[in-house]
């Protein structure tokens, strides 16, 4: 579906007008909207047939010796007629039948029984005469031609010339005889070759190079009521302006860029963002926010270049950035710059500022906590766009001028300005709806005015402290491998919230109290404190707290066993079903639910520890360090047993920690432990000095 709404932005044009045609008149005036430069095909069919017309566009064949052949078979053929009008030894009917039948090849010469009785009844000086001009004015016409003669250049002396040089001689019978003698054996000798003349006039179509027009910005294309000429059709149709018949090859490559940009935006999100892919409703919203961008470049990029860099991608930008992860906005920025640059291949450069702008807002929000971080992340796309697109336009050869500085300046700031607030306003909105719980709504959560907070205190205060300390464990180990900090602390002011229920089931809260469980038997106790998980969700349901801060309260035991209870259960009967002493889980599914599981487990066991006095200062303290104290556990050793088992149990598998970030956990937790849990001075009573 992505795919085909990238496809169908692609080929509309919404500046196009249905009642605009060619041939026909315009309804409006028309001017340029943008400065653009096309081939035009027009001017350029017109350049081609200008030289495929040239004289030298016609190939012709020369044969250099017909005109000498001609002239021999003419003086071959004035001399056998000769021998037959002075042969004694035939009848007059014998001539005239031999002339008749004489053969004339390569002559249009037919002699008939008229002509045959008219050149025998000649005298023989009229003979002599006319056998003689015969011969001059053939080579006349040859060399009035240069021996090379064309079938236009025949028909030209057999129209004017030939007859104009056989009436300057004798009487009318000679003229006609030289005359019909002379034209018979004329023929061309340079013919035309039309196979070749084709293949000429088509390589010189070839040579022809595209005449590129430009029209600019602001110019006159047409006047309302002024018939659309193919000229101004060739500038509309460039400017997108003239809805013409479909380019269905065009229409096939954009479809082909669309589901190009759709499939390699899926596959990131399967492979790099797999939490967004399996959540329809969160991936329902980028989808539809990359869309409502690439519906308002469609719509802004007709209205020309100057406007184009205040077109706020950033508002995208921002909104994925503070309510997702960073590597998707900076994805999307990439792809939605690939798609603005094809919709309008004059706005390449655009896109580059605005991709480059966006990117920088990315980099620059950071959590976008405060709507001050939106502020200076609006400052930082003004000036990265400005100084990207001054870049283009000093790089303009035509340069810059005074006018186009301010127009950087005023397209720069309202992009920025209209990132930000438009971002900062929509912000709650897009996350409540891509049901993503944003920082400004974990400030409102971490407020102690929150219903949930003031019944912590006051039915389960030992939990509530010890959430607190849980928070500043999880806190400090975020802030090391680049994790959400405040997710985790207001998410560990509620993850025990189900505690509230029965709070003196729980040691947190038993204070002096005898421990109830020593009256209940291991399984009742276990589905005891399983169940303040099962709570806790419910709880967070009729509270309405966000999806992200429930699953840490499911989360924070995984599918760990009740060991207690469970070891309880093994010395009071001889079968016991494992699974009967285990969270319903799930376990950790990110880095932040990991973080929440080992904090909490570390923060529980090191307080009880302490209290009981096992934990010591260092290993050094208490024997020679020949093997293990049995009297109690260094601060270190505490926590790294705990991580170990953790994560030799399987916890952690789904929640994509690596090695290097459990490593930076262990050492945050032992950093901050060692600050609550550092020696002491023992100050000795003071002494009063008697006076």
């Amino acid at each position: 579906l992505f795919g085909l709404a990238l496809w169908s932005i692609f080929i509309i044009r919404p500046l196009a007008n249905p009642n605009l045609r060619p041939g026909g008149p315009s309804p409006i005036d028309i001017r340029a909207s943008r400065t653009v430069t096309f081939p035009s095909e027009q001017q350029t069919e017109q350049e081609r047939i200008r030289a495929e017309s040239a004289p030298d566009a016609v190939v012709y064949t020369r044969s250099p010796n017909i005109p000498i052949e001609q002239r021999n078979q003419l003086a071959s053929a004035l001399q056998t007629i000769t021998q037959l009008r002075d042969d004694p030894s035939l009848t007059t009917a014998e001539k005239r039948e031999k002339l008749v039948s004489l053969p004339l090849p390569n002559s249009t010469l037919v002699i008939s029984p008229a002509l045959a009785l008219q050149i025998m009844r000649l005298p023989d000086t009229d003979w002599t005469t006319a056998r003689e001009r015969v011969l001059v004015v053939y080579d006349r016409a040859m060399n009035a031609y240069d021996y090379e003669l064309t079938e236009d250049d025949v028909r030209d002396l057999h129209a004017r010339s030939m007859p104009y040089w056989s009436s300057q001689v004798g009487d009318t019978n000679i003229q006609e005889l030289v005359l019909l003698f002379s034209q018979a054996f004329v023929r061309p000798n340079r013919l035309l070759d039309e196979a070749a003349t084709r293949a000429h006039k088509q390589a010189l179509r070839d040579q022809v190079q595209p005449i590129m027009v430009t029209v600019q910005e602001g110019e006159n294309i047409v006047h309302a009521g002024d018939i659309v000429t193919p000229a101004a059709q060739e500038k509309l149709e460039a400017l997108g302006l003239l809805e013409t018949s479909i380019d269905w090859l065009s229409v096939g490559g954009k479809g082909l860029l669309a589901l190009l940009i759709a499939a390699m935006f899926g596959v990131y999100l399967y492979k790099m963002q797999r939490s967004i892919w399996m959540t329809t409703r969160t991936l329902l919203v980028v989808v539809v926010l990359m869309v409502l961008s690439a519906m308002a470049a469609r719509l802004l990029l007709p209205l020309g270049r100057d406007w184009v860099y205040a077109f706020p991608l950033g508002v995208m930008a921002l909104l994925l950035a503070t309510i997702f992860p960073r590597g998707l906005a900076l994805v999307v920025i990439t792809l939605m710059g690939v798609v603005i640059a094809f919709l309008d291949n004059n706005h390449a450069g655009a896109a580059l500022a605005l991709m480059l702008g966006s990117m920088a807002g990315v980099l620059s929000i950071g959590r976008g906590e405060r709507w001050l971080h939106f502020v200076g992340a609006g400052l930082v796309i003004a000036l990265v766009t400005g100084l990207t697109q001054a870049v283009f336009w000093v790089t303009d050869p035509a340069g810059i001028l005074a006018d186009q500085w301010v127009m950087i300046l005023v397209s720069s700031a309202i992009n920025g300005a209209a990132s930000a607030f438009i971002a900062l306003g929509l912000f709650n909105a897009v996350g409540h709806l891509a049901d993503v719980v944003t920082h400004q709504q974990l400030m409102e959560l971490a407020h102690p005015s929150h219903p949930l907070l003031p019944k912590l205190i006051r039915e389960a205060p030992g939990t509530y402290y010890h959430s607190l300390s849980v928070g500043n464990l999880a806190e400090s180990a975020a802030e090391m491998i680049d994790a959400d900090a405040l997710l985790l602390r207001v998410s560990s002011y509620y993850h025990d919230i189900g505690k509230t229920i029965r709070p003196y089931f729980f040691t947190d809260n038993q204070s002096d109290r005898e421990n109830v469980h020593n009256d209940l038997d291991p399984h009742t106790s276990a589905e005891i404190i399983c169940d303040h998980v099962i709570e806790g969700d419910k709880m967070a349901r009729a509270a309405g707290l966000p999806r992200q801060v429930r699953e840490f309260i499911r989360t924070h035991h995984g599918t760990s066993v009740i060991k207690h209870f469970y070891q309880l259960a093994l010395q009071q009967e001889d079968t016991v079903n494992e699974d009967d002493f285990r969270y319903p889980g799930p376990k950790p599914q990110n880095r932040e639910q990991a973080i929440m599981m080992l904090a909490d487990s570390v923060e529980a066991t090191v307080r009880s520890k302490a209290q009981g006095g096992k934990i010591v200062s260092s290993r050094d303290d208490h024997g020679n360090g020949g093997g293990r104290n049995r009297q109690g556990q260094t601060l270190e050793e505490l926590v790294n047993s705990i991580i170990d088992e953790r994560v030799r149990s399987g916890q952690l598998d789904e929640s994509n920690l690596t090695l290097s970030d459990v490593a930076k956990i262990r050492q945050a937790f032992i950093t901050t432990l060692q600050g609550i849990y550092h020696p002491r001075v023992d100050y000795a009573p003071q002494i009063v000095k008697p006076s």
